[in-house]
């Protein structure tokens, strides 16, 4: 006999196909029209506010899975190039910017005020003022059954594997391994705790 399944994903396969008429629906206005949208019901709390921003971010990012809460006050830049898998919460109060590409897997929360970032700044020509130095991109891949803590920040080039937790205020400037737990500023291995198969990648211990 199979596990039941959570409430919210109960909740989200009763709905679906009304979620889905919806998106379609919201897909037909022009994409300046849609992020205006997404600006307008950024804040919006409560059911009504989740429902508008999954319906908008379906028809914004590149793709998106079932099942994803979205909380209000998340900012998005470069949504064209974001990928989200299936049951995905991304908590109030986060910044993603994935204008270097950005893949969520499934099963993913990431808790508030976490930034994810795609790009980061260069500093190599001179003669001109630092934030005037052209940008560098690289995408940044969290993957399946990953917990983002609060206030975390994960920079470009970045891999997270699956099953691993990063510790509220961790700054994530590598790799990070499978079935672990990193944490600090820049992000460290703490301590192992699932038997998916460990990665080294490299992060200071």
């Amino acid at each position: 006999m199979s596990a039941p399944i959570p409430r919210g994903r109960d909740s989200f396969h009763r709905y679906r196909r009304l979620l889905y008429g919806l998106s379609a629906a919201l897909g037909i206005f022009p994409r300046r029209v849609r992020l205006s949208l997404w600006r307008l019901v950024e804040g919006w709390s409560g059911i009504l506010g989740m429902v508008a921003r999954y319906c908008l971010l379906r028809t914004l990012a590149r793709s998106c899975g079932d099942n994803v809460m979205v909380s209000p006050h998340v900012e998005l830049q470069g949504a064209e190039k974001l990928v989200i898998g299936d049951n995905v919460s991304i908590h109030r109060s986060c910044y993603i910017d994935a204008t270097g590409g950005v893949t969520i897997g499934n099963d993913v929360s990431i808790a508030h005020a976490t930034s994810v970032l795609s790009f980061e700044h260069t500093w190599e020509d001179a003669s001109r003022p630092i934030k005037d130095n052209p940008s560098r991109f690289a995408p940044v891949s969290i993957d399946d059954d990953v917990w983002v803590g609060c206030g975390c920040r994960i920079l470009s080039g970045v891999r997270i594997h699956s099953r691993s937790v990063i510790a509220a205020g961790a700054v994530v400037t590598k790799d990070v391994p499978g079935g672990c737990v990193v944490g600090g500023v820049p992000a460290r291995l703490l301590k192992r705790i699932s038997p998916v198969q460990f990665h080294e990648v490299g992060l200071a211990r």
